[in-house]
């Protein structure tokens, strides 16, 4: 993946959703986010099941809609049913979703509706901020140190 080809909204969701498996502790990279065709979207897969769904496997997922929620797989990972929307912000830190995942989990989440965020534009100016920026690279033939390829061709 070349993050500094890509659109920074798009890498920026990518990272903020990266960063907020991390702080879960999330097994491996089983993570999925998109920004175009809109709504952006994320889903997150979660190692654990919650008490009340033992047979049913989980995620969090987030959309720029609605925020994130923790879901419960319906029919073999096709159809998501939402059990708790964070509900309070859009884009908030993810410790502060690992905390909720956390209070999901533990049977002490509050209930709360979804964020209903209608501006993309905002959202998308807002996951900008958690891209990498581009860094510029010397350039450098395999084999060959970046000091000798700067001068003129060897005597």
């Amino acid at each position: 993946m070349h993050l500094e080809y890509e659109h920074a909204a798009a890498s920026g969701l990518r990272r903020y959703v990266n960063t907020t498996a991390e702080e879960l502790g999330c097994s491996g990279e089983a993570y999925y986010a998109h920004l175009d065709p809109p709504p952006a979207y994320a889903y997150l897969a979660l190692d654990d099941r919650l008490r009340d769904h033992p047979a049913q496997d989980t995620a969090l997922v987030w959309n720029e809609h609605d925020g994130w929620a923790v879901a419960i797989e319906t029919t073999a990972g096709h159809e998501l049913s939402v059990v708790r929307y964070y509900g309070t912000e859009l884009l908030p830190p993810p410790p502060e979703v690992a905390r909720f995942v956390a209070e999901v989990f533990e049977g002490r989440a509050p209930d709360a509706a979804p964020v209903g965020n209608t501006d993309g534009a905002a959202v998308r100016k807002h996951l900008a901020t958690y891209a990498i920026p581009y860094q510029e690279r010397p350039a450098q033939r395999p084999g060959r140190p970046v000091e000798r390829s700067r001068r003129g061709p060897a005597r």
